[in-house]
């Protein structure tokens, strides 16, 4: 006992051991919790795993919008600037992106993100060692690295107000396993996430600390100018950087008055009067500090930018229309939508439970609790400061995560501050408190929660404490560091006098009642990639077998894949979406007119946006009206040269040369060849792109969307055999359970006729049998289609893919379809591989893992413009 009471002596007196174990303990349980897609757990097929990884089993990036990181990352790696390549502009040769939005590209960025810089500097640590090595898998790991320095100044905040250890440890634990930032900020996911999260809190932190520290003008200069330095570094690290400013010049100004006021009417505080001098100091080193650097290092228009960001930023999230009166597509981005307070407290916190524990917590830190070991020597005081901070902070955040789903996670600091303060609190009143109702109500109250929560994850401990062993050193070195805090822990019990190892005792099972749900959620995880072998297929002959100046046409999602895969021109992207091709991109999938499709694409490949935009001849003379200029441009884009001529000059009135202007744009000469894109997951999104290419600008531009025009496609299947020389096609159209709906078309010497048909399951029996409402039934066979109208007033058609498996009998894609997409050019390339169209044909075919549907599903189709459009 008495060796015991040594050890535990020694590191009490270390304290700053126990501090650096518990900080390496919390870094790496971050980074081990990120480590685990690594390991693909989405699937035990192992043949699905290599479709989702290099040819040395690295997994390949997750999502969509890492692809143009990791293109900047390998763009500044090889040619020392961010660009495709150099171009004169106005004397000056800058780097150009030539393939982002084009034609006709884009200047690109001058100064390099800070993803980019940190993604190569793993890269030349890493591959110094191991040739293998790629930017992208150096950039796998970016997020799951950087995520390690999350949890730090979460916990010292914490620790400085509730001067626990335990609180500190709960509010690290949450920030690292919160739903809204755990995925976002995983190993794959090499994207900015991480940075909208971690400068705002190191900022906070060392303000926080040079206000704590107004006493010792060293240290409080030093944390003031830290604090100054991080604010300047976050603006090159995500486009949002000013809402942190806001959030900490806000609390500045209002503690400072707060101050003055307290000094000017002799109100006993923490704050004294001989302090406003310090305080004052630190919120203009930060305040003006910061404003300076920013403008001195990125110019004033950065600065101006961003103080003038949020004044624009609702508009630009919620209507539906553009001033300029294009459609406004952030208002279909999944992440961009509005969410209900459900999602908001399972996102940030991961219950509702934890997220009021985290807003009594902010409330809380109103109150400064110190265990100091004796009696008299316990501290109980008020402090403003950080229930302002944190209520200012989480007030702010909340607001934004009510206008966007992806803004969830810029609240989730501020709320695992909450829930460590309140942790934090709680351990102070038990290790303080000795009355009857502390006794006998609330230690056996946590010890009960305590042992339910342990015995419910009973199943999950060996996950949660090894989640993952892709990466030994830090699997095994994060199970030695707990051993080795555990080992501690149980020696500091068991040296304690019994009254004290029973607070401790409890202490920790409310730390595990706080963090072990959240934990239990976290593990395993596992997120399928966007990218994978069939597509780097299919985008592999696209950068190697087709011209330098061809152009690569999809819808916007994958863009960024597309730019990196191909270094080739493509149409619009993740970063470009937001701009008048949705409209047209969008109008080329959904029109049933291929004439038009192919005209949009020939211009849009050749001349961008010259045709329609602010400075073009048609919206000149149109008065910028974008209704009539693309009502013109339908028009004329299916017509040839000489037709498009008459319909320009005796139709609107141009003259010979506006005309022969805007011929030039929309039936050019010498067109960039075009290569159209069409996958599976295209086909569950229908109802965007379709929306946007049957805009009706007519309507009044704050139109909601679900009252505008989309049509849609739903997945079912079904079978194909021939009897005698009938061919007998069955689909499923509804299983209850009960009965079963289902749709049999007979094809006989070119007659097709169909009937709804419905079974009772638990009889076997036929009840009913009517002829087919569909508006038309489309089958195609491989080799030909067939069609026939049913139901002139039918809302609804049915398209059906047949595919042989053998012995006269064939499988069934079939898509219930609306009817304004039945003979759409989508359906056609999509579902029946171009047949029917004259100008469009399928020049290759991948596997999509991605999405159910048809296969090969990741199609590329080569658009012949032909030379009739010139006559």
């Amino acid at each position: 006992m008495e060796q015991i009471k040594k050890i535990a002596k020694f590191i009490n007196n270390h304290s700053y051991l126990k501090t650096i174990l518990i900080v390496l303990v919390i870094a790496l349980m971050s980074f081990q919790l990120r480590a685990q897609p690594a390991d693909m757990g989405f699937t035990d097929n192992q043949q699905l795993k290599e479709m989702f990884a290099d040819e040395n089993g690295r997994m390949y990036l997750i999502a969509l919008d890492p692809y143009y990181y990791l293109r900047l990352a390998e763009n500044y790696n090889n040619n020392g600037h961010l660009g495709e390549t150099l171009k004169e502009i106005n004397g000056e040769k800058v780097p150009y992106d030539t393939i982002q939005y084009a034609p006709p590209g884009h200047p690109a960025p001058k100064d390099v993100p800070t993803i980019t810089m940190v993604t190569l500097a793993v890269y030349d640590i890493w591959h110094s060692f191991d040739s293998t090595v790629s930017i992208m898998n150096a950039a796998y790991w970016v997020p799951a690295l950087l995520s390690m320095l999350l949890g730090a100044p979460v916990f010292f905040m914490i620790r400085r107000i509730t001067q626990s250890n335990i609180g500190g440890i709960v509010g690290a634990t949450i920030i690292s396993t919160s739903p809204a930032l755990l995925y976002k900020t995983s190993a794959g996911f090499a994207d900015t996430p991480i940075f909208e999260v971690l400068p705002i809190l190191f900022i906070i932190w060392f303000i926080m600390e040079a206000i704590h520290n107004q006493n010792n003008l060293k240290k409080s200069l030093i944390f003031a100018s830290l604090a100054t330095i991080a604010m300047t570094l976050a603006t090159k690290m995500w486009a949002g950087w000013w809402y942190g400013y806001y959030i900490s010049a806000g609390f500045l100004l209002i503690y400072s008055i707060y101050s003055i006021i307290i000094k000017k009417y002799d109100i006993k505080s923490i704050v004294k009067a001989e302090n406003i001098k310090s305080i004052l100091s630190i919120a203009g080193i930060f305040i003006i500090g910061s404003a300076l650097l920013i403008s001195l290092l990125y110019g004033v228009d950065t600065l101006m930018g961003g103080i003038m960001s949020p004044i624009g930023q609702q508009a630009a999230l919620t209507t539906t229309e553009h001033a300029s009166g294009w459609p406004n597509v952030y208002t279909t981005v999944a992440e961009l939508n509005k969410v209900d307070m459900n999602t908001i407290i399972g996102s940030s916190a991961g219950s509702k439970y934890l997220f009021v524990a985290g807003i009594i917590g902010v409330l809380a830190s109103f109150v400064s609790m110190r265990y100091r070991g004796k009696k008299e020597d316990n501290i109980i005081k008020f402090d403003v400061k950080y229930a302002l901070i944190l209520a200012i902070w989480l007030a702010i955040t909340f607001y934004a995560a009510t206008k966007g789903n992806r803004f969830i996670g810029l609240m989730v600091p501020p709320l695992s501050i909450g829930i460590g303060v309140f942790a934090g609190q709680l351990d102070n009143i038990i290790k303080i408190r000795n009355d009857d109702l502390t006794k006998w109500i609330l230690y056996p109250i946590i010890g009960l929660l305590g042992l339910i929560s342990i015995i419910g994850i009973k199943s999950e401990i060996l996950n949660i404490l090894l989640p993952t062993t892709y990466v030994p050193i830090a699997a095994y070195g994060f199970l030695a560091l707990v051993a080795i805090l555990a080992i501690y822990k149980m020696v500091d019990i068991i040296a304690s006098n019994k009254d004290m190892q029973i607070k401790k005792l409890i202490s920790i099972l409310l730390a595990i009642i706080l963090v072990v749900p959240s934990l239990a959620s976290a593990v395993p995880l596992a997120t399928v990639p966007t990218y994978n072998d069939g597509w780097k297929e299919g985008l592999d002959w696209i950068a190697t077998e087709t011209p330098d100046n061809s152009v690569t046409t999809c819808w916007w999602d994958n863009g960024h894949i597309y730019t990196w895969a191909t270094r080739k021109m493509v149409t619009f992207d993740g970063g470009s979406q937001n701009s008048p091709r949705a409209y047209w991109v969008g109008k080329a999938y959904s029109t049933s007119d291929e004439k038009l499709a192919t005209g949009i694409l020939r211009m849009i490949a050749t001349s961008g946006d010259s045709a329609f935009d602010g400075s073009s001849i048609l919206m000149k003379k149109t008065n910028g009206s974008v209704k009539e200029t693309t009502t013109i441009l339908n028009k004329i884009l299916p017509l040839n040269k000489s037709s498009a001529y008459a319909v320009l000059t005796n139709q609107y009135g141009l003259t010979d040369e506006e005309t022969k202007e805007v011929l030039n744009l929309t039936h050019p000469e010498n067109p960039n060849p075009d290569y159209l894109i069409t996958y599976n997951r295209m086909t569950d999104i229908a109802s965007v792109w379709s929306m946007f290419g049957n805009w009706d600008y007519g309507l009044p531009a704050d139109t909601p969307n679900d009252k505008r025009e989309m049509g849609f496609f739903a997945k079912t299947n079904g079978e194909g055999y021939m009897v005698n020389d009938t061919l007998v096609v069955k689909v499923v159209s509804q299983n209850d359970g009960n009965y079963m709906a289902m749709d049999a078309i007979l094809i006989q010497n070119n007659t097709m006729d169909s009937y709804n048909l419905v079974y009772d399951l638990k009889t076997q029996k036929l009840v009913s049998q009517k002829p087919s409402q569909y508006h038309k039934i489309i089958i195609y066979d491989g080799t030909k289609i067939q069609e026939k109208q049913f139901n002139e007033n039918g809302t609804y058609s049915l398209l059906i893919r047949l595919n042989p498996v053998g012995n006269n009998k064939y499988s069934a894609n079939a898509w219930i379809s609306s009817k304004n997409l039945e003979n759409s050019v989508y359906s056609k390339l999509h579902f029946f591989d171009g047949a029917g169209l004259e100008n469009m044909a399928l020049i290759k075919a991948s596997i999509d893992p991605t999405n159910q549907g048809v296969q090969p599903g990741f199609k590329i189709y080569k658009v012949d413009y032909g030379t009739e459009y010139l006559k």
